[in-house]
């Protein structure tokens, strides 16, 4: 079988917008798949909220395409005469505010229908038919879309622990779990996503974070310099930080300057404003951010210990090593894979004791090491993987179809008859009807699935019962 997935037609259902000032592993990996496949990605679902903040100018939300007034499906010029098209749905109804489960799921099946328009219209528009469905961390609507696309299969791609974020905890856990069980795969980009998903999972597979080392590597002096050492981090400001290791390093280390680059989301940032030694630069245009690492001496990941941030592969990791730099992180979550080339540390007195070694023990020939370890991590290279996934699931349907094994619903099987109730119905506790096709919208229990499982050198695990 070919490593590399070719000539096939794929939906990605995204929960990131398209553009932006940072980096998106959803978006770079769908540019990696759409070199030699046909690609179509949704993106992030705007709300009538964020319409308005877009028109008054509050924030960068496209208001124009989400209300037609510019063309929503856009066809995008890639590297080496590739392309690929983008849709911006119309604003959606904002519920996530919503307590009531009822209600919710009510509210988002008319957001689900509305969303299914327009992309069953630029699925007949491009000529795609029956494609590859990846719902990327989009529970929300993916639940009420799975199958309706008569997709060849339905995958789930996790890259963050949905059940610790706070933006999702109402509703996130439960759609994730029911769109886990309906999917045909789950691709996960962490081993603790790997262990906490996998008993939901028809088939699980790990692909794991990577870096456009072409871009990081590149070297660029057009960047402030300083008189001190420069303690870097790239990445947004928000509630992954441990503001108080921060605070504790910077008023140890007055000799350092320390530079922050990206998205301010949390109200604690102003306790690092008023340190004299302390740069806080915002967003900035994703073609400049390999600049700024350069500007960085040694670069820092100082998440917090919880159970969000165990559930994260750092993107900024192999970002830093492809241009070269020295990284000293928290011990957040399973770093194994970078314990050769990173100053892991578990205190806060380690932290800032590491960031004087690492500086002071750094050598061009750790740099390269760095440099040859990201080049492995490239998206290109995790394109191949999550390729190779989604290529095994695809045959091995295929092979069941062809057998009378598969079982999931029939093409064009409606669920929207009895407004959300079907989805969320508990599955029968026998199942004398399998190897047939399922004519019931119930999902399948989680004892009825297979349950085989995957990871990344595509060994197959076999989970304890339990």
């Amino acid at each position: 079988m070919t490593t590399q997935l070719r000539n096939e037609q794929i939906l990605i259902i995204g929960f990131p917008a398209w553009d932006g000032d940072y980096m998106k592993s959803t978006v770079l990996l769908a540019k990696e798949l759409a070199k030699e496949n046909e690609v179509l990605y949704v993106e992030y679902p705007f709300t009538w909220k964020d319409m308005w903040m877009g028109r008054l100018g509050k924030s960068k939300a496209p208001w124009k395409r989400m209300m037609g007034k510019e063309e929503r499906l856009r066809r995008l010029e890639l590297e080496n005469d590739a392309h690929i098209s983008v849709l911006t749905l119309p604003p959606m109804l904002p519920v996530n505010f919503l307590d009531s489960e009822s209600l919710y799921d009510a509210l988002m099946l008319q957001n689900a229908k509305k969303a299914f328009k327009y992309i069953k219209g630029a699925l007949d528009g491009l000529g795609m038919e029956q494609p590859v469905v990846i719902n990327a961390f989009n529970p929300f609507l993916g639940v009420f879309l799975a199958r309706q696309f008569e997709e060849k299969a339905l995958f789930y791609y996790c890259y963050d622990e949905i059940s610790a974020a706070k933006w999702a905890g109402k509703h996130g856990p439960r759609l994730e779990q029911h769109l886990m069980r309906e999917a045909d795969a789950v691709i996960v980009s962490s081993q603790h996503l790997l262990d906490t998903k996998k008993p939901f999972a028809n088939q699980i597979y790990m692909v794991k974070n990577g870096v456009d080392f072409d871009l990081f590597s590149q070297t660029n002096s057009n960047f402030p310099t300083s008189d001190k050492k420069v303690v870097g981090y790239l990445g947004s400001l928000d509630d992954r930080l441990d503001y108080d290791l921060l605070e504790t390093c910077i008023a140890n280390h007055p000799h350092y300057l320390f530079r922050f680059v990206g998205r301010i989301n949390s109200p604690d940032v102003s306790r690092l404003q008023g340190y004299g030694n302390v740069e806080i630069l915002g967003p900035q245009p994703p073609s400049s951010l390999p600049g700024w690492v350069q500007s960085f001496d040694v670069c820092i990941i100082p998440f917090a210990k919880n159970e969000f941030t165990a559930g994260i592969y750092p993107l900024k990791i192999n970002e830093y090593f492809a241009a070269g730099k020295p990284v000293v992180t928290t011990h957040f979550s399973d770093l194994s894979d970078f314990h050769h080339l990173a100053e892991i540390a578990k205190h806060t007195e380690g932290f800032s004791y590491l960031l004087e070694k690492a500086i002071v023990q750094d050598d061009p020939m750790k740099a390269r090491k760095r440099k040859a370890f990201a080049r492995r991590n490239s998206w290109s290279h995790r394109a191949t993987e999550m390729g190779m996934a989604v290529g095994l699931v695809v045959n091995g349907i295929e092979e069941e179809k062809e057998t009378g094994k598969w079982s999931w619903m029939p093409n064009n099987y409606n669920r929207w008859g009895d407004v959300s109730h079907s989805f969320f119905q508990p599955s029968p506790k026998n199942n004398s009807d399998a190897g047939k096709k399922a004519t019931s919208p119930s999902l399948p229990s989680i004892e009825s699935l297979k349950n085989r499982v995957f990871v990344q050198n595509m060994e197959l695990l076999v989970p304890e019962k339990g």
